[in-house]
């Protein structure tokens, strides 16, 4: 298949970037090539840049992403970027953390001013566990919403490092969005890897007890922790059979009082060598750190993307685009007959044009039509309007409590979305005194419900 072109912001030393591209080996197992190229990318950091160079055949611009020309960006089809998290993470807090107000949160603007001027394909966008609870869980609903207004149905899932083969406990949110009604419906997330698949620290860490010197830490140090450890619950030695804790970009500093992981070899700790780091991160020994120093090189890798957990996510999206993964049958444009086959049955016969019904056994489920065109323009949007009167709502108050819509033509399921809310529009100015109600969607990929003759009511 033709290579798909990629344009990557923050790309740091490079963990999303060589994730995308695959075309290495980790621990044994090779993880081949993915059809993307790299046309752009680009990062502020003068250190990682230079590992990053030391390792691509294509280069990485020093620019900060604010002075990016956007219309001098080659073509692409896919943006991708790990927007500066350092605001959003739950373990930041001194300072105190500042969610998107901070300036550093402020960036991903950047990414979704691109965005809505190119309008690529897919974009892939990740960000700590925090995220999530940012401001309150302010920040991350603002995201999401500026991602749809520049016109893509997004999806997102915290994802587990250590469950997709990397040596590491770490929890990441993966934003992926899509222009295109066919992409996103034929997209799921990576299953994780089988359990024999994993892998843990000892996989990684060198056990030998001639190791540097320098990384070992001093009897009177290790003192001091012991005298602590029990209120702090720090300075906590991780289990050679089990994933690593998260690492961070402090470990050329991480002292037996910080929550970083360390490890214990017979009766002494150490803090991981910067290319143990790497292994942990899931970057080959193949991938060259050294033109930088110790204290950049953990900085770089600490805050890195791991490679193996992105190139599931990059490779299931290749399916996704070569039409290898099979269409959720929901979002098959399908005769009744098929959907029969397939197990979904839904009578489209005994529907009324035009009208609304609940499932009785599938509680917040609406039933609606609407034309193939009108479902463009709702998934566009992502937002269904039905007019109604006062007393159809006061017959009806359950249609304020919609989880879940199904959407038809009369021939054919043609949608599925989740009910994010629920709002009346009053038609205020128009001529229509007749209000509508308003279910702001959200894409999915789950299966639509059973639903069979005797599971319908009609509405309205």
């Amino acid at each position: 298949m033709e290579k798909i072109k990629v344009a990557s912001l923050f790309c740091g030393c490079g963990g999303m970037d060589l994730g995308v591209l695959g075309g290495f080996s980790y621990l044994g197992k090779e993880y081949k090539k993915n059809p993307f190229e790299i046309v752009y990318s680009v990062d502020n950091d003068n250190y990682c840049t230079q590992i990053y160079n030391a390792n691509f055949e294509h280069k990485c611009i020093v620019k900060d992403v604010r002075d990016i020309v956007i219309n001098e960006i080659p073509d692409f089809d896919m943006l991708i970027g790990g927007f500066p998290c350092q605001s959003f993470s739950i373990s930041a807090q001194n300072p105190p953390r500042l969610g998107y107000k901070d300036e550093r949160g402020m960036l991903f603007f950047e990414m979704v001013k691109i965005l809505k001027e190119r309008q690529p394909r897919f974009f892939i966008a990740e960000n700590v566990k925090g995220l999530l609870s940012a401001n309150k869980g302010q920040a991350f609903p603002m995201i999401m919403s500026e991602f749809k207004a520049a016109g893509y149905t997004v999806v997102h899932k915290l994802l587990n490092a250590s469950e997709y083969g990397v040596p590491q406990k770490r929890e990441r949110v993966i934003i992926i969005g899509f222009r295109d009604f066919e992409d996103y419906h034929k997209f799921s997330y990576p299953a994780k890897v089988k359990q024999a698949d994993r892998k843990v620290l000892r996989d990684v860490i060198s056990q030998e007890s001639d190791t540097d010197e320098s990384l070992f830490f001093s009897e009177k140090a290790v003192a001091g922790m012991m005298a602590v450890r029990q209120k702090m619950n720090k300075g906590r030695a991780m289990q050679l059979d089990e994933p690593c804790n998260t690492i961070s970009a402090h470990l050329a500093k991480v002292s037996l009082n910080s929550t970083d992981p360390v490890y214990m070899v017979g009766e002494r700790y150490r803090r991981f060598s910067s290319r143990e780091a790497a292994r942990i991160q899931s970057f080959p020994d193949t991938f060259l750190f050294d033109s930088v120093s110790q204290i950049r090189q953990y900085k770089a890798i600490g805050n890195a993307v791991p490679p193996v957990m992105m190139w599931h996510i990059a490779h299931t999206l290749v399916k996704c685009v070569s039409k290898q993964a099979p269409l959720p049958l929901v979002h098959k444009y399908q005769s009744l007959e098929e959907q029969e086959t397939n197990g979904v049955w839904i009578q489209l016969s005994l529907f009324e044009p035009k009208a609304l019904y609940f499932s009785k056994h599938h509680r917040g489920t609406l039933i609606a039509y609407c034309s193939k065109t009108e479902n463009k323009n709702i998934f566009k949007h992502m937002q269904f309007k039905y007019g109604i009167s006062d007393s159809d709502i006061e017959e009806h108050p359950e249609l304020l409590s919609i989880s879940r819509l199904v959407l038809h033509d009369k021939e054919r399921v043609i949608g599925y979305y989740i009910v994010e809310s629920v709002g009346l529009d009053k038609a205020k100015g128009t001529k229509s005194k007749k209000p509508s109600l308003v279910y702001m969607l959200e894409g999915t990929n789950e299966p639509i419900p059973h639903i069979s003759s005797t599971d319908i009511n009609l509405v309205i």
